[in-house]
């Protein structure tokens, strides 16, 4: 899974996920895209929107209302490695959720060292039991 984790990470770089996705349905995608030193798995509704990484969504009349008018919106982050958005109009929605791959990449990278000290912790004990 660590090599799988990273694999990804590293084509973060080299795909776009509006390019390159893996479809569940036809409102259901996912892919990887990257930023910097953060690669991201992204999940999204509208392929041919792509993932929505902050742009413009509607435009503001000069008495204050927004066109289209959004019936709702919800976000999170961009913080701690998440990213959610969520716009619904009446006639559409958008959502993007994005998670870094550190995440992944930290605990399988950990596991194997964590199994190898408590096995090491084992046999030390099972050393100092025996008379």
């Amino acid at each position: 899974m660590l090599t799988l984790s990273v694999l990804l990470f590293l084509v973060g770089y080299i795909a776009k996920p509006t390019e390159y996705h893996f479809s569940f349905r036809d409102d259901s995608h996912v892919g990887v895209s990257s930023r910097g030193l953060d690669a991201r798995l992204v999940f999204f509704n509208d392929v041919e929107y792509g993932p929505y990484r902050g742009s413009t969504i509607g435009l503001i009349h000069a008495n204050g209302e927004i066109y289209p008018p959004l019936e709702r919106e919800g976000s999170f982050g961009d913080s701690w490695g998440v990213y959610y958005r969520h716009f619904q109009w009446s006639d559409s929605t958008l959502w993007t959720l994005m998670v870094t791959l550190w995440y992944p990449i930290t605990i399988f990278a950990i596991m194997p060292f964590a199994s190898l000290v408590c096995s090491a912790v084992r046999q030390c004990v099972s050393n100092v039991a025996e008379p």
